[in-house]
């Protein structure tokens, strides 16, 4: 699909657009990725992409009296298809107007639900090709000098009793303290892809499950049907169940509300945790500030073995115990949750860096890194 063509041209503008954003957009040899090209054409009908076009990533919005201006439209004809690209989830609105989605919506679009509907085999076989053959995964999960965008986030169980624990490091205390009760269970993106392409690797494992979604993107995706709403309380239950199964609870790499989401990955279809099981990402996701210690009581049974997708554990002979590998443990406590004696417990140690204190402070680390500042 050469980039020259007239027809393609529309399309072309809306992946520079996106390329702008600190994230970027996917390429392959320095180049606009064709694949993402054609996944643009999916998402955009010719007549929305004209218009559509006009549109940048966050913070830079536009009003639909601005598109119409810049477009030489009529407003009524840019509301009409601006309102219902909004009320999918294909572009955002905010008070301030319109801006093309965040980059975590735009490439996972068709696969927030379970049907198979027409296009999405064909929009996950493209996102195959710009994300993972493409290596797109490198600026998605990471920026380009390897800042990751989330982080490793243990439950209450698996941490040693008498550790001290601040708001944020914990999981259970992390949701009792957001500003927000907006909160939705939303499918996994990435399962679900897997799981419509029949390449799911952990469907006797787990089940395809959910993200927990919080405050305006909660609400976003329950506006568009895509989220049941929950209460911190059935958050936290719903966590502990997916964690006890082997699910990793991930968050946003950074400290300070307002957050917008939990992730509950797995090793085999997670975008993010694949940078480190399976592709050459190996920052991919900040360990948390705990590592995983075995007691006295520890039977060396490799319950804990088999858990870690990260084969950061493993079983000493010598010392009688499970031991654990620093530069492969992102401190998720995945481990320690089964232990039949409850000899494995998460305690604190040094790493060598911390969560961001806001979003901004991430995103304009990302921003730099991806030299996408002035």
């Amino acid at each position: 699909m050469p980039n020259n063509n007239p027809d393609n041209q529309v399309y072309v503008r809306i992946a520079e657009n996106v390329d702008k954003g600190y994230q970027t957009a996917p390429k392959a040899d320095q180049e606009l990725s064709k694949a993402f090209i054609a996944y643009l054409k999916i998402v955009y009908k010719p007549e929305e992409a004209e218009l559509v076009q006009y549109l940048s990533m966050a913070p830079i919005m536009k009003t639909a009296r601005e598109v119409a201006e810049d477009s030489g439209c009529d407003l009524e004809s840019v509301e009409a298809v601006f309102e219902p690209l909004a009320k999918k989830g294909f572009i955002n609105l905010s008070r301030n107007g319109y801006c093309l989605p965040v980059i975590a919506n735009l490439v996972n679009l068709h696969m927030f639900y379970p049907d198979i509907m027409p296009e999405d085999l064909e929009a996950a076989k493209l996102y195959q090709q710009f994300f993972i053959k493409e290596k797109y995964y490198k600026y998605y999960g990471t920026s380009e000098k390897g800042t990751p965008a989330l982080r490793a986030i243990p439950v209450e169980q698996a941490l040693y009793p008498e550790e001290k624990i601040f708001t944020a490091e914990e999981a259970h205390e992390y949701i009792k303290n957001l500003k927000t009760e907006d909160l939705a269970l939303v499918p996994c993106p990435c399962r679900t892809r897997t799981e419509k392409l029949e390449i799911r690797e952990c469907r006797d494992r787990f089940p395809v499950a959910t993200c927990i979604f919080i405050g305006s993107t909660a609400r976003l995706f329950m506006n568009i049907g895509l989220g049941k709403r929950v209460t911190k309380e059935q958050a936290i239950f719903y966590l502990d169940e997916m964690v006890e199964l082997g699910l990793i609870a991930t968050s946003e790499n950074y400290i300070a509300d307002p957050h917008g989401v939990i992730c509950l990955c797995c090793g085999c279809c997670c975008s993010n945790v694949r940078g480190r099981t399976r592709w050459d990402n190996p920052t991919a996701v900040l360990p948390s500030p705990f590592a995983p210690q075995a007691g006295d009581e520890c039977l060396s049974c490799g319950t804990c073995v088999d858990r870690c997708f990260f084969g950061a554990l493993s079983l000493d002979e010598e010392a009688g115990r499970s031991v654990v590998d620093l530069e492969k443990c992102i401190g998720c406590g995945v481990c320690t949750i089964t232990c039949p004696t409850e000899a494995l417990k998460l305690h604190r140690v040094e790493r060598p860096k911390a969560p961001f204190e806001t979003r901004i402070d991430l995103v304009m680390t990302v921003a730099h890194d991806n030299n996408r500042l002035p």
